[in-house]
């Protein structure tokens, strides 16, 4: 059997049986990077450090049910593309229902075949991999490699409506490169596709893992929206990627603020208990990132709408 293209993918076993993980991690170790969890809350905890490529996932366990962990993952726009396979002794053709409406795409059922197991996840991840490939072409900026306009009025909603609905912080910040018609006017649009590369690599390093999305927006231009982050550390996050940036040291004979390339952004935090139109924060964001421009660029100005 043909895995090699598959090899460097993530695997999450979840079960509160260790002899069903220790099985299935037998089956799969040669083939995949295997992670482990014994309840549906630790899942979501390996989860959010580094989110895996495919789950098996255990439907009945004590506390958070395999279930229940599979609509928090279907709701959240960050994790919903990830496949989820029960691994289930249910029988029951109602039960089975409740599965698929959990938002599963497939069954292994206990006793585990493991030819089965075996096929099923190849398959899975298979597609997986090849709708990610699409996802990603459809999606990311051809220059910079970031997500492109398309995919933040895409996602964005679907992020913003998912911190509202779980009462989770969300920021939008627009963030533009400074004086960049004087860069290209400068050094050649060449240069300057390499300056924005540079700066988009960065800026999305900057990102914590799982927190957040960047898209360049238009020309210079970049978005990037922060979800579940304390307004004190989305500041941090802005200050991080001025810095950051400026640390490139990409001259720039043309700026009126700086020896080298900078960033100005604005910034609309959007507390648990604030309820607008994302269209509203958005516009906040802009607007703020006019004003920091108007007060001298490679700054950032920011304001906290609910607490």
């Amino acid at each position: 059997m043909d895995f090699f293209n598959l090899k460097n993918a993530d695997v999450l076993v979840v079960d509160d049986q260790l002899s069903n993980i220790q099985l299935m991690n037998l089956l799969l170790k040669d083939h995949y990077n295997i992670f482990m969890a014994r309840s549906g809350e630790e899942a979501l905890e390996v989860i959010e450090k580094q989110a895996p490529d495919i789950i098996l996932l255990d439907v009945k366990m004590p506390g958070m049910s395999g279930l229940e962990v599979c609509r928090l993952l279907k709701q959240n726009p960050l994790y919903e593309n990830i496949p989820v396979i029960f691994i289930t002794g249910l029988e029951d053709t109602d039960d089975e229902i409740e599965c698929w409406k959990a938002g599963c795409v497939d069954f292994v059922r206990k006793p585990i075949n493991n030819y089965t197991l075996i096929n099923r996840v190849k398959a899975h991840l298979t597609l997986k991999f090849q709708s990610d490939a699409l996802r990603r072409i459809a999606l990311t900026d051809g220059l910079t490699g970031v997500g492109n306009r398309r995919s933040f009025d895409i996602q964005s909603p679907e992020l913003f409506k998912m911190c509202l609905d779980n009462a989770l912080s969300c920021a939008v910040i627009m963030l533009d490169i400074d004086f960049f018609k004087g860069f290209n006017d400068c050094y050649g649009h060449l240069a300057g596709d390499d300056c924005l590369k540079l700066v988009a690599t960065t800026m999305e390093q900057q990102i914590p893992k799982g927190k957040g999305q960047l898209a360049r927006y238009g020309g210079e231009e970049f978005v990037m929206m922060l979800t579940g982050l304390a307004e004190e550390k989305v500041e941090d996050v802005i200050k991080s990627i001025l810095k950051s940036v400026v640390n490139l040291k990409v001259p720039h004979e043309q700026s009126l603020c700086s020896e080298y390339v900078t960033v100005t952004a604005g910034c609309a935090f959007v507390g648990r208990d604030a309820n607008m139109p994302l269209e509203d924060v958005i516009h906040q964001a802009d607007g703020l990132l006019y004003q920091a421009k108007q007060a001298g660029r490679n700054q950032f100005a920011s304001v906290s709408l609910g607490s």
